[in-house]
C-alpha cells in the first residue's frame, strides 16, 4: 500500500510540473515580427502639398523628421527609411490622405561576398 501511495504521489508530482511548464509557455508573449528595412515612397501633388505636410506634422513631431521631401526642389515626394515588420506596417506612417499613391518597398544591404557570389551563381 505504501508503494501505491508513493507511486502516486509521484505521478501527481510528474503532472502538476507538467501542468506548470505548459501553462508558462502560453504564458510566453507572442514572438514579435521580424523587423526589415522599408523605403516609403509617398507623391503628392503641388496642390496636395501643404495639406500632406500638415498631415504629416499631425502625426507627430518624432514622425516628421523622418521623412525626407522633395518638395522645395519641385519634387512633390516624401521618402522615409523606417523598420517595419511588412509593407502594410510601412505605409501605415504614410499620412492617410495620400496613403493610397504611397508605395512601400523592403530594401536590403549586400555584403562583398553576396555580391561575388551572385556574379558567380549568373556565370
Amino acid at each position: 500500500m505504501k508503494r501505491f501511495i508513493g507511486a502516486m504521489v509521484l505521478v501527481a508530482g510528474v503532472l502538476v510540473m507538467t501542468a506548470n511548464a505548459l501553462s508558462a509557455e502560453s504564458a510566453k508573449p507572442a514572438a514579435k515580427p521580424a523587423m526589415s528595412h522599408y523605403l516609403v515612397i509617398s507623391p503628392h501633388t503641388p496642390e496636395e502639398c501643404l495639406k500632406t505636410l500638415d498631415d504629416a506634422a499631425a502625426m507627430g513631431a518624432d514622425q516628421l523628421k523622418l521623412w525626407r521631401w522633395g518638395c522645395a526642389s519641385g519634387d512633390h515626394t516624401g521618402y522615409l527609411m523606417v523598420m517595419a515588420a511588412n509593407e502594410t506596417d510601412a505605409l501605415s506612417k504614410v499620412p492617410a490622405s495620400v496613403r493610397d499613391k504611397a508605395k512601400a518597398m523592403k530594401v536590403d544591404t549586400f555584403t562583398p561576398a553576396q555580391i561575388k557570389a551572385m556574379h558567380e551563381k549568373k556565370m
